[in-house]
């Protein structure tokens, strides 16, 4: 077994067995059972990431793929190899490739399918220091003595691209209750800057790289806290394209809508 963090061009990517794939106008939702009580392993693939799963035959390595990739749609050879290495690395987060060990939070099923508990309220969060899309190092402390909604973020997650909007239209209201929407993403600032402009969204991303935040860790995207002045956990975990922008709503003003 290995990390997700150890996926390079030399992986070769095998689905599990017990996975279910449904495709619907060019995008899909894989999923696989977790454990024997119910709970679901889900991923929702864009166009792309369809298609790069659909190559996932157990026997091409990641190397392999990308090359045909590339022949195929006259696409720049490095940026393919970052998408289909970053989207095998988050596939094996989610724990649905063969011989990679999924990095989850147990949890409890309800909602949208697997929901890890989280960190308990009152709780401080792990400190971090990321950079933000302009190369600077941004510390934790740096954004304590505000609110701020924390979210778990990946420019080429459709659950996140399905609410960026949603946040966008939130920005005012946040801003009037003096509160930050800070993204913690995986992908490149280029991906980042692409996503954040096509759905006007304005707020502070801070790259993970390869290696989440502790506060994140084992978590799939979107979810999300509310984090007080102090820095200290103020809500339960919000999971799923339903409960974060409903999160982030309430950190808006928007109680009850």
């Amino acid at each position: 077994m290995i990390q997700p963090a150890e996926i390079d061009r030399f992986f070769v990517p095998r689905p599990r067995a017990d996975v279910a794939f449904v495709e619907i106008d060019g995008e899909a939702v894989i999923a696989a059972p977790e454990g024997d009580d119910g709970r679901l392993l889900i991923h929702w693939l864009n166009p792309i990431g369809t298609i790069v799963w659909q190559c996932f035959d157990g026997a091409a390595s990641l190397d392999e793929l990308i090359a045909d990739l590339v022949d195929a749609f006259g696409a720049d050879p490095d940026v393919v190899a970052h998408d289909v290495v970053e989207l095998s690395r988050a596939l094996g987060r989610t724990g649905l490739l063969d011989g990679v060990t999924a990095q989850l939070s147990l949890g409890r099923a309800g909602g949208d399918g697997y929901e890890p508990e989280g960190l308990p309220q009152g709780s401080e969060v792990p400190r971090f220091s990321r950079r933000d899309l302009d190369g600077r190092d941004v510390e934790f402390a740096d954004l304590r003595g505000r609110p701020l909604v924390l979210v778990n973020w990946s420019p080429s997650c459709g659950f996140c691209s399905s609410i960026a909007t949603e946040l966008a239209s939130l920005h005012a209201d946040l801003h009037a209750q003096d509160t930050e929407l800070v993204l913690l993403a995986f992908g490149s600032a280029d991906d980042n800057r692409s996503l954040l402009r096509d759905a006007a969204l304005s707020c502070t991303v801070l790259l993970q790289g390869d290696d989440a935040v502790d506060l994140f860790r084992g978590l799939g995207t979107p979810c999300a806290y509310l984090v007080d002045e102090h820095g200290l956990i103020a809500s339960a975990l919000a999971v799923g394209a339903n409960q974060v922008p409903a999160l982030a709503r309430l950190a808006a003003g928007h109680a009850g809508r």
